[in-house]
Order: structure tokens, then sequence, then C-alpha cells
């Protein structure tokens, strides 16, 4: 039996947000630290541990500028939105698709115009996938946010 699986596109592994807010709250809590040491402690030994934990808190403002910088592009527009996945897995006479498409059941919509399986879903979900070949609709199924689209090899174009 020939069978192939195809993926999709995998989806960009940006930091979260949480990672984000966590390294600001450092940042902060280094910088109070600081601000003690300096008024606490005198002479040689408050300047040693000042400069360290001004050492520290250059490294962390330098790791939030990088998470900035990944999160955002210089147009403004967060690039942490993953991209769609799904599967497409070929076999002889059938290609089996099976991807996250948003609900409810009621808004789902699969249509086919030749080599083109468009699909539709909640919350303004609309996707194209581009088929190995030309193919006839047998069945769809969605359950739990999980959409299988069967497919068959079209008899006419044999």
């Amino acid at each position: 039996m020939d069978f192939k699986i195809m993926r999709g596109k995998p989806g960009n592994e940006a930091p979260s947000t949480i990672m984000l807010a966590v390294l600001i709250i450092g940042v902060i809590v280094i910088g109070v630290i600081l601000m003690l040491l300096v008024r606490v402690q005198r002479g040689l030994l408050g300047i040693i541990l000042a400069a360290l934990a001004s050492g520290l808190l250059i490294y962390w403002l330098r790791e939030v500028r990088n998470i900035v910088k990944q999160e955002f592009s210089s147009d403004g527009v967060s690039r942490s939105k993953p991209e769609w996945n799904y599967d497409l897995m070929e076999m002889k006479d059938e290609v089996t698709l099976v991807a996250d498409v948003p609900g409810p059941e009621e808004e789902i919509k699969v249509e086919l115009e030749g080599e083109k399986l468009e699909i539709r879903g909640g919350n303004n979900f609309f996707k194209t996938v581009t088929l190995p070949k030309i193919l006839n609709i047998l069945n769809t199924n969605y359950l739990n946010g999980v959409l299988e689209v069967k497919l068959k090899r079209d008899a006419s174009k044999k």
C-alpha cells in the first residue's frame, strides 16, 4: 500500500507574553535591589554588589529588548500567531486532510474547486489547501475542533 503524509507549515515558536512579563518583573526587582544596595551598603562591599547588580540589570534589559524585537516586527504587527497546521495523508486512490478548524460545527463549510479545497469555520476562519490532484469529497467529519475530510481520486480524470 502506498502511503505518504505531508504536513502543513508548523507554528511560529515565539516567546509568550508570560515570559515577557516575568522578564519585566525581574528587571524591576533587580533595579529595586540595586537602589537598596547603594543606600544600605557603604564602602567596598556596597560598590562590588552595586556593580554586580548593574551588570545583571543590563543583561536583563538586553534580553527584554531582544524578545520585543522578535515579538514585533518593524511594522508593529505581532508575529506570535501560530500558522495553521494540517496533515494531508495521501494513499493510492484516496487523500485524507486532518486540520484544526475553529467551530461551531454549524459554521464549518468545505468546498472543492478543482485542486483547491476551501475550508471555512467560526471567527471568520478561511483557508485554502492545494491538493496534489483533482479529487472528489467522499465525506467530512468535524469533532472537537478537528476537521477530517476524505477525498477520492476523480474517476473521470484517470
